[in-house]
């Protein structure tokens, strides 16, 4: 498995100390609709509860964070073309 866009966060439930810690991840997924020299990308994570989007260019400033729900239906406008993109 390819960990390399992998994005490790402490959990809020670790210890102050860090001596007992738990790291959860999100593996970034890069769009099939990107441009191929990298430009225009944009990337998604999802998580059980919520889908995180960001620019690929500006990965240290904090993702979009949606709903599942509201990730899938903005997919399903995007895939039908009622959205002007």
């Amino acid at each position: 498995m390819e960990l390399s866009r992998t994005n490790w966060r402490k959990s809020s439930r670790s210890s102050a100390g860090g001596q007992e810690c738990v790291e959860v991840a999100a593996i970034w997924r890069r769009s099939s609709r990107s441009s191929a020299g990298g430009q225009n990308c944009v990337e998604v994570a999802g998580t059980p509860k919520a889908v995180l989007i960001r620019d690929s260019k500006d990965t240290a400033s904090p993702p979009h964070v949606i709903a599942p729900e509201t990730f899938r239906n903005l997919v399903g406008r995007i895939k039908s073309g009622r959205l002007d993109l």
